[in-house]
């Protein structure tokens, strides 16, 4: 039998670019460009030249997908550019009318076609031709041959060097660690990239050189040539100059300011280049302290994450630096990040990280001083020493962060110096009483236990949103504070069962304790509370996007609150949020701060209805709580995360907080907004937000009963709207009810209700006569049932005065002056007999005159 064969078919693709890369500028070179991931040149060239690329097998040949072959123009943008004739035909110009691009450096990518080698120019290299044209594939095309077989095109990219200028040139570039392939690589001097960025006057802010201590940048720019502290960074004209500055500085951790003693721009690295005997010295008899304080263990972090650009690939990358000892004292890693996007290598990463850990490890000192003008030409960044003695301070090494200056004194915010802790000296204490802070861990008393809301378990599984939760699965939501300034955080134990079913007790999860503290003052009902400060309080402030727990018990009778901002007024909480309504809370109950990225939750997954049982380890610097003397904790949880969200800004005749006097009213009207808790999955509502459309087959239940809510007086429940008109002939004989407002879904209740006291018409007497001579006046007394009658007689002076009710008759006989004043309805009839002055005060709402009063 005969074989038979068949040719592959070939499709090569070609194509002209023209490439723009950055903004010129002085000593800018090309050192490589890649195509895809694949480098497809390298050099090094300042200058305008052209290159010839002949790869023709990057890709894996023409029966796959080809390579690269042409001609490379590099356009580097100076201010004499001239585009040349071969790249002007590309755009159907010539040389001298089109533009040269100057000002922006770009790359050309041509074929060979209609090429010639042009005689006489600096730029071409003799030979590029004919190295080119010697057959393969897209010989001699007119486009840049890109690929074979795959008619996509890849990224481009290019890699160029730009030193700084201004500064020694000889140390504007540092030498980091070569690539994989033995090539070289630089990185700018800090020094110099900031010193350009004042002073260049295209781009940058333009300060004059007069206006720069330049010998401060160049004392800088050594030290950081010295130290390999290379950065490889791209300012876009989208950010601005000073912002970018600050960058840098951050990097490099240095202050640029202006000298108060020159004027100048002055540059000064924050490192241990300082003698201690040439230090100024705060003590009291110059200054005066407030806010002294340390870091505590909830400040301190055990562990650094800094991110880095690898500068050979450009990709990110991270080390991690840590504190084993700090690890081992706070129970767990406590981690932290630096994003320090402009080091190049990995070297110089792990540096930051150990230099960054090395703060954050360690209690420093903050404090605020005011001091006199001595230190009138403190800067920031500036370096004093501190000795105070009612501190048994005897001399600590303060750094400056911030000055500001009054007529006659001077404020300094300072914090402890990292390189002055070795040589801090503190005095003897003496006779002060002073007691070892550490304490023996006794059973937690700062806490709450219960079913986590819908928002925080679909966080907690990490989903979309609460429709997501499969019944009958809940969470117990697990929130402790600190019961002593020792505490560092607690084990949390209950019981699990191994693969053989055997039962033990176990710890779930090392936690750190959330902040916590007692209201001082009493907590009324409001959608909006601002706290001026929260006194007592043990732990981490909350900041804007917190959670605040606020009651203990079960969660029928706690309150969500969330901090809308903090600022000089104090902590602006929203009030009752998510599954709960804003209540009224006595001196002494106990809130927590829950920070909105942290889960509060164990993640054992378990079921509504099930009974659990926790035990709470603290543990302090003496060591951790006994399992056999921590007291058995017991949850019953609940179907929360499956119930409505309760209806939201609740009202009576208008009154939505406080008892409601429906004194005047004929009916009652109850409104409200109505809230669903799938759309509460990321952004939660506030109170007295807008009503949202509910959950598919959500309805709301307005229940009135007695004030003491043991009889319920009516029901109305299946309501679709935001609103109901209650008539008191639904509520015959009553004085005072409460009404409560909540949402049902499949036959089940919200974890909440609203409510309010509503305190009704009043009602006046059954039957009144007075009978008698002279001055005489009846005022009707309260009773239970409307008044059937009303009879005044006597002589002179005869007052008969109705406020409220409505009576079945009404005689008055008598002469003399009399008056009879109505201020609300009479019925039936009513008749006035006698001589003499008589006069009669319609009620109000009558159109006019006397008896239209009557009906």
């Amino acid at each position: 039998m005969g074989k038979s064969g068949g040719k592959i078919e070939i499709h090569e693709y070609t194509m002209s670019l023209h490439v723009g890369i950055c903004a010129a500028g002085e000593g800018l070179s090309l050192i490589a460009v890649k195509y895809g991931d694949k480098e497809i040149w390298r050099g090094n060239a300042t200058d305008q030249g052209v290159f010839a690329v002949n790869k023709t097998d990057l890709f894996g040949g023409s029966k796959k997908e080809g390579g690269v072959k042409g001609l490379l123009w590099w356009l580097p943008g100076k201010d004499d550019q001239s585009m040349p004739e071969s790249l002007a035909k590309r755009y159907g110009l010539t040389s001298d009318t089109c533009p040269g691009f100057r000002g922006l450096s770009s790359f050309f990518l041509t074929g060979t076609k209609d090429a010639s080698e042009p005689s006489g120019t600096p730029w071409w290299s003799t030979g590029i031709l004919s190295a080119l044209l010697g057959g393969g594939a897209a010989n001699n095309k007119a486009g840049f041959y890109l690929g074979a077989n795959n008619p996509y095109l890849r990224s481009m990219s290019a890699r160029v060097r730009r030193p700084s200028i201004g500064l020694n040139p000889a140390i504007a570039l540092i030498r980091i660690p070569d690539d994989s392939k033995g090539n070289a690589q630089y990185a700018s001097n800090p020094a110099h990239m900031t010193y350009e960025c004042l002073t260049n006057t295209d781009w940058a802010l333009g300060e004059p050189v007069s206006a720069i201590n330049k010998a401060s940048f160049e004392a800088a720019a050594q030290t950081l040539y010295d130290e390999g502290f290379g950065l490889n960074m791209t300012w876009l004209r989208q950010t601005e100059i000073g912002k970018f500055i600050g960058e840098i500085s951050t990097h490099i951790q240095s202050a640029v300011y202006v000298d108060p003693s020159t004027g100048k721009h002055t540059m000064k690295l924050l490192r241990a280049d300082y003698d201690f005997d040439d230090l100024p010295e705060i003590n009291p008899s110059n200054a005066k302290l407030s806010s002294f304080k340390r870091k505590t263990w909830g400040e301190i972090s055990n562990e650094v994450v800094v991110t880095y650009t690898n500068a050979e690939t450009g990709k990110e990358a991270t080390v991690t630096a840590q504190d084993l000892a700090g690890i081992a004292a706070q129970g767990g890693i406590v981690s932290t990040s630096q994003n320090y996007y402009g080091v190049p290598h990995e070297a110089l990463a792990i540096r930051l990280a150990d230099r960054d850990l090395a703060m954050m490890v360690n209690p420093i000192a903050t404090l605020q001083a005011t001091v006199t003008r001595e230190f009138w030409k403190t800067a920031a960044s500036n370096v004093v020493k501190l000795s105070w003695p009612e501190r048994n301070i005897d001399q600590i090494i303060f750094r400056v962060s911030e000055v500001n200056k009054t007529d006659h004194t001077v404020e300094l915010s300072l914090y402890e110096d990292i390189f002055g802790l070795d040589q801090a000296s503190y005095l003897a204490p003496g006779d002060s009483q002073w007691q070892n802070p550490t304490l023996p861990p006794t059973p937690a008393t700062y806490y709450q236990m219960g079913t986590a809301p819908a928002f925080m378990t679909a966080a907690a599984l990490r989903l979309s949103d609460p429709s997501e939760l499969v019944y009958p699965e809940v969470l117990s939501a697990v929130t402790v504070g600190a019961d002593s300034n020792d505490d560092v955080n607690y084990d949390l134990v209950s019981n699990v069962t191994d693969v053989n079913g055997t039962p033990s007790q176990a710890v779930l999860s090392t936690s750190p304790y959330r902040g916590t503290w007692a209201f001082l003052t009493a907590l009324v009902a409001e959608p909006q509370t601002v706290l001026s400060t929260l006194t007592g309080l043990r732990g981490s402030e909350p900041v804007a996007g917190d959670f605040v727990l606020i009651g203990t018990g079960p969660d029928e009778y706690t309150e969500i609150a969330t901090v809308q901002s903090v600022d000089e007024d104090g902590f602006h909480l929203n009030r009752g949020m998510l599954d709960t309504i804003p209540r009224a809370w006595p001196i002494g109950t106990r809130a927590f701060v829950i920070p909105a990225s942290t889960l509060v939750v164990d993640p054992t997954v378990r079921s509504a209805f099930e009974d659990t049982s926790y035990w709470i380890l603290p543990r302090t610097t003496g060591g951790v709580l006994a399992l056999a003397d921590a007291p058995q904790i017991n949850v019953s949880l609940t179907e929360r995360p499956y119930l409505a969200n309760r209806p939201a800004n609740v009202k009576v005749n208008g009154v939505g907080f406080g008892d409601v006097d429906a004194n005047e009213a004929t009916e009652l009207t109850v409104t409200w907004a109505n809230r669903n808790r799938i759309l509460e999955s990321t952004q939660v509502m506030k109170w007295d937000d807008a009503n949202v459309a509910g959950e598919a087959g959500q309805t709301s239940k307005v229940v009135v009963t007695t004030l003491d809510g043991s009889t319920v007086l009516q029901t109305y429940g299946g309501l679709t709207g935001t609103s109901k008109v209650i008539p008191l002939t639904d509520l015959p004989g009553q004085k005072r009810v409460l009404i409560s407002v909540a949402a049902e879904k499949d036959g089940n209740k919200s974890l909440q209700a609203y409510e309010l006291m509503v305190k009704l018409i009043t009602r006046f007497f059954t039957s009144a006569t007075l009978v008698g001579t002279g001055s005489m006046a009846a005022t009707g007394s309260k009773r239970t049932r409307p008044a059937r009658s009303a009879l005044f007689m006597g002589m002179g002076g005869v007052a008969a005065g109705y406020t409220v009710r409505r009576v079945s008759a009404a005689t008055f006989t008598g002469s003399g002056m009399m008056a009879a004043t109505y201020t609300k309805k009479i019925r039936r009839s009513a008749s006035f007999e006698g001589a003499g002055s008589l006069s009669a005060i319609p009620a109000r709402g009558f159109t006019s005159g006397f008896d239209a009063g009557f009906r």
